[in-house]
């Protein structure tokens, strides 16, 4: 027997890595050839290198990936990246007699989207678990499926002894918070540290990736400087933690147990990794409910104990025969009637789907970058960072053209595409439709525009996907999808498609002047000239009343657009908080999401939301918030909530004082902080009507209304439509007014209610959303 086993980049560490590794030298100790072809560019030293490290013999090979096909002595192929399956019909065309076995390493969940056209050339499929087998054969009609999870060839049993207490946590991970989930770790620390006081407790992080920054902001923000660590080596005692995801083994996992450590492991969304490790008494399972995850993580670092390791690593214990296993699978497939193979996509098609970066699409420009890579002088020059950013940037931009000229305008039923505020959060009408969609249409695919990997969190939370705002898989969703929800305007670039749906919520009823109605002549027709082909391209707008929508037609000039479809059935943001108002589990939940504390009866929160300001400002109010929070009783704390364009004042006021907050504008949803709130405090926010609905006390502080209403103006008196009057405060006057019991409360909740949002309601917004969408 000879093997090829096909990967993406054997000379980088990662699980499939060292499984591929492993794999290698089960095959080599066996005196197996092994001809291992790698998508990655490799030198001789690289080869030495490995062979070194890892003891490989001369019966190891090594070929570049495009190289298959050419050696008719392989008897088995294993391809061991989901994304090069299609290569199977390529090696069944030039080795027919070759057996392929196709490895899935990735999550269920994440595997490419295009998987079942590229099953075709495959003989076998390897899974890790039963569980997986059973989902596999489910999703893809696909029967010939060997189960055995990946070779531990390079780990040996640990000594039996009583494992050395700690309250280290050591976390080896490639920082992609979209699988590792390392900000869940972070959170529970704070948790630990903060609330728990358990300041004895440690966490060490390890390893590189596109999230680092991003656990840094959170490290930052939860004031964990002195208990989290990041790449400042390895602690000499820990407990292996892992929050990920989905892990289909987790190699980090089993090396650190292998070495007598214990670990505290989430079991993944699929629970694939509990299948695989059992329940033995050195591993504590946890379930991202943070509370109760405290208690166990606590319990766990206090109860030291003797491991069986022999029990608990069965898999070290007992290891499998793979190259017997390999050599049965081999004699079965020759016992079997071959069919006749033919290739359902040109080669130079596969070529381009398996190669991985732009410059390899390019045979020619990627055999002289392999030949010059080593070279003496000129090599240093090619291989150096700046060089390679720059040809990268080139081809991207190339491959982008391509793309974007081969993509199909057809719009598919069941996509939908969701944008909150420009990507700046996930919230707002546009978030509580795709809560509705997500649950009444559960095989819809949603994504959600962001920004960033703040909004990439918050759209994780709800199991959605999200996209990059402006990326080149943004317009390529965006034009795909049937139904497009946003509640500002679309990006120019993306167009609208044939036979697409684009559903306007916008995001808030209008108090100020806007777009046609500005008072300022040249702001109107600035306005207006560049709003007028965004508003054409809209189907629906919803509507909470007719008050509502005769703003909306006089400010958007809706007139120009004899096609829309004004539905005037109520705002999806209020009916979740018509439906919640008196819910204390939700409001528990949502203290839990922004404190990351457990919900105390006994607090009053102040929502303040300013408005935004066109002109720059280092404050939001005269009113100093610091003296405010000093003259009101101790139950009492602040929540500022800024506009989106003012996120840089967020460090003044959250460093303001210890009863003064202001989250993330990216994790905030301002319906939610509602439901926290007890007084809302605005200026000329349009969050004062949606918060009517909740029957509290609302306070309207107009510090520059007369400038204001002269620059940008109102569409009506707030006094005489909403029985509500906005009033200029001093520090101590606002806080008797915020102490003081507020009888007018009903008159102008109810007012609003009545006047601007008569049409909302829990009832209609699900006729509303039938309709939409049935």
């Amino acid at each position: 027997m000879k093997v090829g086993i096909i990967g993406f980049n054997i000379f980088s560490p990662g699980g499939t890595s060292r499984s591929n590794l492993n794999l290698t030298k089960e095959f080599n100790q066996e005196k197996v050839d092994v001809v291992i072809y790698n998508a990655r560019p490799f030198s001789a030293t690289d080869i030495l290198t490995l062979r070194h490290q890892e003891k490989l013999s001369n019966r190891v090979t090594f070929q570049m990936i495009q190289e298959i096909g050419k050696d008719q002595t392989i008897d088995v192929f294993i391809i061991t990246r989901e994304t090069f399956f299609v290569l199977g019909q390529l090696i069944k065309q030039h080795c027919p007699h070759a057996m392929v076995i196709g490895e899935i390493h990735a999550p269920m969940s994440l595997l490419p989207e295009n998987l079942a056209q590229d099953l075709y050339g495959l003989d076998w499929v390897r899974v890790a678990t039963e569980s997986i087998k059973k989902e596999f054969e489910a999703k893809y009609n696909y029967s010939s499926i060997l189960v055995h999870h990946v070779s531990t060839h390079h780990l040996t049993l640990p000594e039996s002894k009583m494992q050395n207490e700690t309250s280290n946590l050591y976390v080896l991970s490639r920082f992609e918070d979209d699988v590792k989930d390392i900000s869940y770790a972070i959170r529970l620390l704070d948790y630990l540290v903060h609330y728990c006081d358990a300041k004895h407790m440690k966490l060490y992080i390890e390893g590189y990736g596109p999230s680092e920054m991003l656990y840094r902001n959170l490290i930052n923000d939860y004031g964990l400087h002195a208990n989290v660590f990041f790449n400042q080596g390895t602690p000499v005692d820990y407990i292996y933690f892992s929050t990920s995801r989905y892990e289909t083994f987790g190699y980090s996992i089993i090396e650190a147990l292998a070495k007598g450590k214990r670990a505290i492991l989430y079991p993944g969304e699929d629970g694939v990794l509990r299948e695989i490790y059992g329940n033995p008494n050195n591993i504590q399972w946890i379930s991202k409910d943070v509370q109760k995850d405290a208690m166990r993580i606590l319990r766990f670092v206090d109860a030291v104990q003797k491991v069986n390791y022999r029990q608990a690593l069965s898999f070290i214990a007992n290891p499998r025969n793979y190259v017997a296993l390999y050599e049965q699978t081999l004699q079965q497939f020759k016992t079997q009637k071959q069919p006749s193979w033919k290739v359902l996509r040109s080669e130079e098609e596969i070529w381009a789907n398996v190669l991985a970066d732009q410059v390899e699409r390019i045979p020619l420009i990627y055999k002289l970058y392999n030949n010059m890579k080593d070279k003496p002088f000129i090599g240093p020059l090619v291989t150096s960072a700046p060089v390679k950013k720059t040809m990268k940037s080139f081809f991207d931009y190339i491959q982008e053209r391509k793309d974007n000229r081969k993509q199909s305008l057809e719009v598919q039923e069941d996509m939908f595409f969701i944008e909150s505020f420009h990507g700046k959060s996930f919230s707002g009408d546009p978030k509580y439709i795709a809560l509705w969609v997500k649950k009444n249409r559960p095989n819809a695919k949603i994504f959600v525009s962001s920004v960033n990997q703040l909004v990439d969190m918050e759209v994780r939370h709800f199991g959605m996907e999200s996209v990059r705002l402006g990326s080149l898989r943004y317009q390529q969703v965006f034009r795909k999808s049937k139904y497009v929800i946003v509640n500002g305007n679309t990006l120019d670039k993306v167009g609208k498609a044939p036979n697409q749906v684009i559903i306007q919520t916008w995001h808030g009823l209008p108090l100020k002047k806007m777009v046609a109605d500005l008072e300022d002549p040249k702001h109107r027709k600035q306005e207006l000239t560049a709003f007028l082909p965004r508003m054409k391209k809209w189907d629906y707008l919803l509507s909470s009343s007719s008050f509502n929508t005769e703003l909306f037609t006089s400010a958007f000039a809706l007139s120009e657009n004899p096609e829309l479809k004004i539905l005037e059935l109520g705002a999806p943001r209020n009916a979740y908080l018509i439906q919640n108002r008196s819910s204390y589990g939700e409001k528990s939940r949502i203290h839990m999401k922004y404190f990351n504390r457990p919900f105390n009866p006994k607090k009053k929160y102040i929502l303040f939301c300013p408005t935004w300001r066109k002109q720059e400002r280092d404050e939001i109010t005269s009113v100093d918030l610091k003296e405010l929070i000093n003259l009101l009783p101790e139950e009492y704390e602040i929540i500022v909530k800024l506009h989106p364009l003012e996120t840089k004042l967020r460090r003044f006021y959250k460093s303001l004082d210890p009863r003064v907050h202001c989250f993330f504008n990216e994790l905030v949803d301002i319906q939610e902080l509602f439901l926290l709130a007890d007084v809302l405090i605005s200026d000329y926010s349009s969050a004062i009507f949606d918060y009517a609905h909740l029957n509290k006390q609302i306070i309207i502080l107009q510090e520059d209304s007369e400038k204001y209403a002269k620059k940008v103006g109102w569409y009506f008196d707030m006094k005489q439509t909403c029985h509500l009057e906005g009033k200029s405060y001093t520090t101590k006057t606002l806080a008797n007014v915020i102490l003081k019991n507020d009888s007018q409360v009903l008159s102008y909740c109810h007012a609003i209610q009545r006047r601007m949002l008569s049409n909302d309601s829990v009832t209609l917004n699900d006729i509303l959303l039938h309709q939409l969408f049935s």
